[in-house]
């Protein structure tokens, strides 16, 4: 059985992505924003099911008459954050104000000249450390991601920006984890988005904004494979063309006395949890998983069951 975001259908014509996508090029962010207020009306009245996940992940965020404004900032600022993706990909980050916090321990890990891993989430934009990478620092830096599920949109952003398309390494594809392995082992930076369960993943299920919910354990025990340091990423979106982009130190990929590779996983992956967790909480508006991720997730009865 599919996991509940890959059963998701996309949304928006092409014809319709293609015209918003020349708008925002040709006459910028200012006369293609007020668009986007629309658009994203348009989502919160006929995609029900995000809009109640984002009603039901608002609650859990604790916040009293988690109604349909509230789904509506949400989807807004999902809106703004794919916008963002596009003049990233298009242009760079010219015109951002991109305010980067500990970038000590990013640097660090730069002068051993060895691969390592970044772990992300659909959370804020994920593109903004890439580009940021690729464009100004000149670093050798591919992702990890999943690509079946937005076949249409990635295509237009392929179209747009076609060496960045070049540092993507599509899950799944074969061949994919020997290409990261190489990629590391050649100094490479490999960043993963470490909050959604494929088909197949070992999993846990571990404490989330008050509930149980499904983490996969695949990014660490890759980063185990490859003996690869780890550096967890989130760029929060502040609101027109401001980022704040949080690179925080990760525990080591490494077993503990008496510890399973299993239980060495399980253990990470709980960890980037509570940090997520602690993110979403300072800026929640910048949740982007809009379907039930709390759900019991059953990978064809082969996850693993575990309680962190």
């Amino acid at each position: 059985m599919l996991p509940p975001w890959l059963r998701a259908a996309e949304r928006g014509g092409r014809r319709i992505t293609r015209f918003y996508i020349w708008l925002c090029l040709t006459f910028g962010r200012r006369t293609a924003r007020p668009i986007l207020y629309g658009i994203a009306l348009y989502f919160l009245v006929t995609a029900g099911g995000a809009r109640r996940a984002s009603q039901d992940y608002m609650a859990r965020m604790g916040m009293s008459r988690a109604g349909w404004f509230r789904a509506y900032r949400h989807i807004l600022s999902f809106s703004s954050v794919i916008v963002d993706r596009l003049f990233f990909l298009a242009r760079g980050t010219d015109g951002y104000d991109l305010t980067i916090h500990g970038r000590e321990a990013f640097d660090r890990l730069l002068k051993t000249n060895e691969g390592f891993i970044v772990a992300s989430a659909h959370f804020g934009n994920f593109d903004a450390l890439r580009v940021l990478g690729v464009d100004h620092m000149n670093l050798p830096i591919k992702i990890l991601m999943y690509l079946d599920n937005a076949r249409q949109m990635n295509a237009l952003f392929d179209e747009i920006n076609p060496a960045i398309a070049q540092t993507i390494i599509p899950l799944g594809k074969p061949g994919a984890m020997l290409e990261v392995r190489d990629w590391v082992e050649h100094g490479g930076i490999v960043g993963i988005l470490a909050d959604r369960i494929v088909q197949g993943d070992k999993l846990v299920r571990t404490e989330f904004l008050g509930e149980g919910a499904d983490f996969p354990l695949g990014p660490w025990l890759l980063a185990h494979a490859l003996d690869a340091p780890v550096i967890v990423c989130f760029a929060v979106y502040r609101g027109w063309a401001r980022y704040d982009v949080y690179l925080e130190e990760f525990s080591a990929p490494e077993r503990a006395e008496g510890e399973s590779r299993l239980q060495m996983a399980e253990r990470l992956a709980t960890d980037f949890a509570c940090r997520l967790e602690r993110h979403c909480r300072n800026a929640p508006y910048n949740w982007f998983n809009f379907y039930d991720f709390w759900a019991d997730t059953k990978n064809d009865g082969e996850a693993s069951r575990n309680h962190a």
